[in-house]
This record gives C-alpha cells, structure tokens and sequence, in this order.
C-alpha cells in the first residue's frame, strides 16, 4: 500500500530545491511543468524562460527545459506491479483495477498533486502546469 500523504514534503522540498537551483543557474521561468507518471513512480520538473504554454500546447515534454530535474518516488511503481495496488490519500483508501486501465489512478495521483502546484504557483508566481503521463489530466495554474 502507499500512502501518498507520506510523499507530500518530499514532493514540496524537491520542487523547491529545483526552482530555486534552475533561476541561479537559468534566470527566472515564466513557467513550471509538473510532470508525474504514478505507475513509474517519477515527477519531473519542466521549466520554460522564452516560450509560452501556448507554444508547448502545455505539453511538458515540449518545455525548453525538459526533465530538468526527477524525482524518484520510491515504492510506487511496486505498488503498482503488484497484484493488487491500493493507495491511500487523506485517509481514503483506492485499489487499483489493472484492468480498467490507469485513468483512475492518474486522477487519484492528480488531485493529490493539485493543492502543490497551486502552492508552488503563490511562492514563485509564475503558470504551473500539471500533467500527467499519458493522460487527460493536465491543468495550468
């Protein structure tokens, strides 16, 4: 089982500790993608400085920046060969149909990951997007 909660600070620390070592060593973004594969168990940092989101069609691969930093999230992609996934996510627990595909479980990992990029928007001020891999799930903040 995994507990996605338990990910949350390191999740914040390392998207901290990336934006601030890219603007030493880039100047400032105008944008972040926050790339994340739950299956796999990683999230990338995406950074933009001249284009827009338009001309990414906010697609994280197309950023200037791609995969500029990643974070590896121990145990998920376990979890998810296992048999039968569950994850949990303020208190509620999910199991994971294979056979249903991963959209449920990309949701799941999605809105978990919503009120950190929102966070990271209001400290750094800068378009946040969020996307995960090979999915519906993409917002910009």
């Amino acid at each position: 089982m995994i507990n996605l909660d338990h990910y949350t600070e390191t999740i914040k620390e390392f998207l901290q500790t990336s934006m601030v070592r890219f603007q030493s060593e880039n100047g400032e973004p105008n944008s972040i993608g926050i790339y994340c594969c739950p299956w796999a168990g990683w999230l990338t940092t995406n950074f933009n400085v001249d284009k827009t989101l338009r001309e990414t069609e906010n697609n994280c691969p197309d950023f200037e920046f791609v995969e500029y930093d990643g974070l590896e999230l121990e145990g998920w992609q376990d979890e998810y060969e296992s048999d039968e996934p569950m994850y949990v996510v303020g208190g509620r627990t999910m199991k994971h149909d294979h056979d249903s595909g991963d959209e449920e479980l990309n949701g799941l990992v999605f809105r978990y990951l919503e009120p950190i990029a929102i966070s990271v928007k209001a400290q750094f001020g800068i378009d946040v997007e969020l996307q995960m891999l090979d999915s519906n799930y993409v917002k910009v903040y």
